[in-house]
C-alpha cells in the first residue's frame, strides 16, 4: 500500500515539474551544459603526448646523404665556389690501364731550370747590331721591319709583348701585345699611320729602346734560368722631315764668315807667343847685343 502511494506521489510531483521544465529561461546555461562531479576519485582530465617536432622525409634523406659521404673513406675536399663537398678523384687500376674518376682541376707547373744555363735572350737580325744607331724617320711611307731570334731559350714563351721607351720623354709606347710567339720574329711598325692616329702623344725626335719581354712577365722583370729576360738591348733614333730647300737659298742660321771674339782672342794669343819665343831664343843665343 505504501508503494503505490509513494509512485503516486511521484508521478503527481513529476507532472508539477513539467510546465518548469518547459518554461525554462533562455539566459541560463542549457540543462545539458552542467557538469556534474564525480565522485569515485579519478581524474577525468589527462595528458595526452602530442610530438610538436615531426621529421620532414626530405631532411632525413638530405642528412642521410650528407652523412653518408662525410662517412665516405674517399678523400673529400670542398668546392670553394659551390660550398660543396665533392669527392677526390680515385684511380682503379686494371690490367688494361688506369682510369680516373671523379672531379680533378689541371694545375699550370713552372719548370725549373739549371741556373748555370743562363736567361734567354733575343739576338736582333735586321738592323744588324754592328750597323751603329739606326735611324727612322717619323711619318715614313716605309714601315719599320725588326727581325730578331732568340737564344738560350729553353721555356716557350706562351706570347711576345713589344714596346718602345724613350727617356727625354720619360714615356713608353705599346706597339703589339700578345704577339704569336716564332722562333724568327718578325714585326713592323708603320709610324706614319701612328702619328696619324696618335695626336694626343707624338713621337719625338730623339732616342728609343726597343723592349720585348714574355707576356706572363714584365718589363722589369727578374732574368729566370731558360725563361725569355726582358731585352732592352736595341736603341734606335726617330727624326722627322723637312721641306726641300735649295742649297744654294739655304743660310746657316748659327754661322758667321767673321771671327768671333774668342777666336780673335786665340788668335792674338798664338802671336804674341810666337814672338816672345823667337826674341827669347835668340838673345840666349847672340846675347843681348845681337839684338840690338
Amino acid at each position: 500500500m505504501k508503494g503505490t502511494r509513494s509512485l503516486g506521489h511521484i508521478l503527481t510531483v513529476a507532472l508539477a515539474l513539467a510546465p518548469l521544465a518547459s518554461a525554462w529561461p533562455g539566459w541560463l546555461p542549457d540543462v545539458d551544459t552542467l557538469v556534474a562531479r564525480q565522485d569515485d576519485g579519478s581524474s577525468t582530465a589527462e595528458a595526452t603526448p602530442t610530438s610538436s617536432a615531426t621529421s620532414s622525409p626530405t631532411e632525413s634523406s638530405t642528412d642521410n646523404q650528407a652523412t653518408s659521404s662525410a662517412d665516405s673513406n674517399q678523400p673529400q675536399t670542398t668546392n670553394l665556389n659551390t660550398g660543396q663537398v665533392t669527392s677526390a678523384p680515385t684511380n682503379t687500376n686494371s690490367g688494361s690501364g688506369t682510369t680516373a674518376t671523379g672531379n680533378s682541376t689541371t694545375q699550370t707547373t713552372h719548370t725549373s731550370f739549371n741556373a748555370q744555363d743562363g736567361a734567354g735572350s733575343v739576338a736582333m737580325i735586321t738592323p744588324a747590331t754592328t750597323a751603329g744607331t739606326t735611324l727612322y724617320r717619323i711619318g715614313d711611307p716605309t714601315p719599320i721591319t725588326w727581325v730578331w731570334n732568340y737564344t738560350s731559350l729553353q721555356g716557350t714563351p706562351s706570347a711576345i709583348d713589344v714596346l718602345v721607351s724613350c727617356s727625354t720623354a720619360t714615356a713608353t709606347w705599346t706597339l703589339t701585345q700578345n704577339m704569336t710567339f716564332e722562333p724568327t720574329a718578325t714585326f713592323t711598325w708603320d709610324t706614319l699611320k701612328y702619328s696619324e692616329s696618335a695626336i694626343a702623344s707624338p713621337l719625338l725626335v730623339a732616342q728609343y729602346t726597343l723592349i720585348v719581354y714574355d707576356s706572363d712577365s714584365s718589363p722589369d722583370a727578374t732574368a729566370e734560368a731558360g725563361y725569355l729576360a726582358p731585352f732592352d738591348g736595341f736603341q734606335f733614333g726617330l727624326y722627322t722631315a723637312r721641306p726641300y730647300q735649295d742649297l744654294g737659298e739655304w743660310k746657316c742660321a748659327t754661322c758667321s764668315g767673321a771671327l768671333g771674339t774668342a777666336d780673335r782672342q786665340a788668335l792674338g794669343f798664338v802671336i804674341s807667343m810666337s814672338i816672345i819665343t823667337i826674341l827669347s831664343f835668340t838673345w840666349y843665343v847672340t846675347g843681348f847685343a845681337a839684338l840690338l
